[in-house]
């Protein structure tokens, strides 16, 4: 009987010992930690002040040289980051409207279909927490039907408060194209994005252009290109889209060459 008794204690303990490991190991998702997805234009630049040719007069009259000139400054990075980020941007702006699911050890994961130009694709945005300031961010994507193919379009490190977010930018999955850097101020609404580029081999590896935007000033938008022939500095009102230019190698002096509103044509003017 004694026997029979320590048997049945030895099994209630044992299957409370069972339980209390089962629920104890159990994952359960740390609300706190989850990640809050940065806005998108902490990894996309706007082009969209100079994303159109001036007209074919424009094009030749030096009446319109300095904005033209800002233009064609502005075009190698418009296109070449349009290239390599249009697929992914459309996946993070799907993403920013979803709710992740949990993954188990601080991982969770946004997961579904993009159309993209007449294709769908299958979309697995991953986030994982690296400390109490950072997580990780990876973009894998493959065509809907084949989703165990997927390739790496771009990776990150975002800080919880979103004041700074670094990022790489692929192509086939491996190659690194470009690397980005955000920073924004939320007190005085500062804020800027500079990429880099560096893949490997080309005319302009190392090159880079910064957009920064200082709310507060007149020429409240700036772009910094430097590029193998030489830098180039634009600032512009975002409302009006009067600004000005100084590039050492094209006007031969240090002098700032602005432009006109955009209501009066973009034209040449002498700056104030």
């Amino acid at each position: 009987m004694k026997k029979h008794l320590h048997f049945r204690a030895f099994v209630s303990i044992s299957l409370t010992v069972l339980l209390l490991f089962v629920f104890t190991s159990c994952d359960k998702e740390p609300v706190n930690d989850r990640p809050e997805l940065p806005p998108v234009e902490s990894l996309v630049m706007d082009f969209s002040d100079f994303d159109e040719q001036p007209g074919e007069q424009k094009s030749t009259d030096s009446s319109y040289e300095n904005f033209l000139h800002s233009y064609l400054s502005v075009f190698f990075w418009n296109v070449a980051s349009t290239v390599t980020l249009a697929l992914p941007v459309t996946a993070y702006g799907v993403a920013l409207q979803q709710d992740p699911v949990y993954m188990g050890d601080n991982t969770w994961e946004w997961s579904f279909v993009v159309p993209f130009n007449n294709q769908n694709y299958s979309a697995t945005l991953t986030g994982s927490r690296i400390n109490n300031e950072e997580f990780s961010m990876e973009m894998v994507i493959a065509f809907a039907l084949t989703p165990e193919l997927g390739v790496k379009w771009f990776d990150g490190v975002v800080r919880y408060d979103h004041t700074h977010a670094t990022w790489n930018l692929y192509k086939d999955g491996s190659l690194k194209v470009f690397e980005a850097e955000w920073n924004k101020d939320f007190e005085t609404e500062d804020a800027d994005l500079t990429y880099t580029y560096v893949e490997s081999g080309q005319n302009e590896t190392g090159s880079y252009i910064m957009l920064a935007y200082m709310p507060e000033e007149f020429y409240d938008a700036a772009y910094t290109i430097s590029l193998a022939a030489g830098d180039t500095y634009i600032e512009w009102n975002t409302t009006t889209r009067e600004g000005r230019v100084m590039d050492l190698v094209k006007f031969e002096d240090s002098q700032w060459h602005c432009w006109e509103t955009e209501a009066n044509g973009l034209m040449n003017k002498v700056c104030d």
